[in-house]
């Protein structure tokens, strides 16, 4: 079983087990602000490894506690820079889907008959259907979902799409009739839609990480996106590394966005990396690959 730890406790107990703190006060502060939990990922990456392989509980030689903390602050600002970027990818997501599939029917996507009959007979789409009405009835939820359900009975397609969470949404796309799928995804120059419908459970999973303050920077993606070989640069990136998603939300972005200067946000922030002196993380932990930034995906 697990005991409490008081906040001097915990600071006395990294300490033993072989991390400097060189400013008590301020690694103190670190450990009532962010909590001891939310910090050990960022410091678990400095621990010894032994001979067999095993992750020890002790820090390699010359771990600062203040690096951590450096490496929890980068971190938090590359989640609101995915935010920033993911918000602007789930907006023109709604439009897209709300047009091509409101062109169709109005309430499309309450009508199963629309829709891929695959997802239709194995229950994906009752479920995705429940989940829909979750979020019409859910407490807090928009004013215009009620003004919308008094008037209408039901939310054509394009009030519908902006009461959904982006994973609601990218399962919706992935259901949608190919013809359609296929349409949207030659809008941003991409061949096929299976490859965007990767793309954005990938992506999903990013920004369900980032809106819940998880570690972001070196986490394995679960849901692989593939690239399509004419995409030279992207395909070059680590499909369970963050860096080709990072690289997909600006080839996004190039289009959607052209006078944006995230990518530049983005470039600075990278640079920025608190790369510790005992060289325990690089920014090749997150995929990073030398001389990204000369890609033509990073110009302009």
């Amino acid at each position: 079983m697990k005991k409490w730890h008081s906040i001097d406790d915990q600071l006395e107990l990294l300490k033993s087990r072989g991390m400097a703190v060189s400013e008590p006060a301020l690694a103190k502060k670190a450990l009532e602000r962010f909590g001891y939990y939310r910090l050990s990922g960022y410091w678990y990456p400095f621990k010894m490894v032994t001979i067999d392989g095993q992750v020890s509980n002790n820090f390699t030689a010359g771990t600062q506690m203040s690096e951590a903390v450096n490496l929890y602050i980068f971190d938090k600002k590359l989640r609101l820079l995915a935010l920033d970027a993911l918000e602007r990818i789930e907006l023109a997501l709604q439009v897209d889907v709300a047009y091509h599939f409101g062109r169709r029917d109005a309430y499309a996507h309450l009508k199963p008959e629309l829709l891929q009959k695959r997802f239709v007979n194995k229950g994906r789409y009752q479920k995705w259907l429940e989940r829909y009405r979750g979020f019409e009835t859910r407490r807090g939820r928009p004013k215009f979902i009620d003004h919308n359900k008094l008037a209408y009975g039901e939310l054509p397609i394009w009030v519908a799409v902006q009461m959904l969470d982006f994973g609601a949404l990218s399962h919706l796309f992935e259901m949608l009739p190919m013809d359609i799928q296929s349409k949207i995804s030659a809008k941003y120059g991409i061949s096929n839609g299976k490859y965007l419908i990767q793309w954005l459970r990938s992506l999903s999973q990013v920004r369900n990480a980032s809106a819940h303050h998880e570690r972001l920077w070196n986490s394995h993606i679960k849901d692989r996106a593939a690239i399509p070989p004419q995409f030279i640069e992207i395909a070059r990136t680590s499909d369970v590394e963050m860096f080709r998603y990072f690289c997909l939300m600006r080839f996004f972005l190039k289009q959607l966005c052209p006078q944006s200067q995230w990518h530049i946000r983005l470039r600075d922030h990278l640079h920025s990396f608190p790369s510790p002196a005992n060289g325990a993380v690089t920014l090749q932990d997150m995929g990073v690959i030398e001389g990204w930034e000369n890609w033509s995906l990073w110009k302009g």
